[in-house]
């Protein structure tokens, strides 16, 4: 096997690896398809791969992401707490509305669309930053060493295939199991996982206070 085929092979199990770790993002895209079915918990994935993808392209080609200093991991975490709690009770509040299609209310509010919400999710997640910086950074310098420029590329793709993978897999049971559950039983299900994004929006506020 060549050095450069490794490198994506590897790109590729790192991707798989990243989307099956529980985080804010996976909590955001849950959340959206158990919300709204598979439609917006595509269009949500997609806002988060596309940024990512966006990333990861720009190690490929050569930009450098230093690992955060402490001040703007401290603003991180706060900005992207404060984010995932606004998530959490805009979703536990469409939740007590009783109604899986958020568009129903779009006559009386207007609404932060799926990919944005999910691409902020990426943007302001701390680890996200520190993932880039150290195991991303890592291996697309090793690719470019081996292969190229032409080989980071491919090794970046194939870790954004990796965790696209990861992400769909989650979107679709969560879009489907909600069609295929009673209203009561989803709508209970849609309060959790609001309270766990307010959970997490809170203990990364308080890390970043007390950082």
């Amino acid at each position: 096997m060549s050095d450069s085929l490794t490198a994506v092979l590897t790109g590729l199990g790192l991707g798989i690896a990243l989307a099956g770790a529980p985080g804010p993002v996976q909590a955001v895209l849950l959340s959206e398809a158990l919300r709204g079915g598979v439609r917006r918990g595509l269009r949500a994935m997609i806002g988060a791969n596309v940024t990512l993808g966006a990333l990861l392209l720009a190690l490929a080609l050569g930009v450098s992401f230093a690992v955060p200093s402490e001040p703007l991991l401290r603003v991180l975490k706060l900005v992207g707490g404060a984010f995932l709690i606004f998530l959490g009770v805009d979703g536990f509040r469409a939740a007590a509305a009783g109604t899986t299609n958020p568009s129903a209310n779009a006559s009386s509010r207007r609404e932060l669309p799926p990919a944005a919400r999910a691409a902020l999710a990426v943007i302001l997640n701390p680890p996200a930053w520190l993932f880039l910086a150290t195991a991303a950074s890592s291996l697309l310098a090793a690719a470019t060493r081996v292969g190229g420029t032409g080989t980071a590329v491919l090794a970046a793709l194939a870790l954004l295939v990796g965790v696209a993978a990861g992400d769909g897999t989650l979107v679709v049971a969560g879009g489907l199991g909600l069609r295929r559950a009673r209203a009561d039983i989803g709508r209970h299900i849609r309060r959790g996982l609001a309270i766990v994004l307010v959970v997490l929006g809170a203990s990364l506020v308080v890390s970043g206070l007390l950082s």
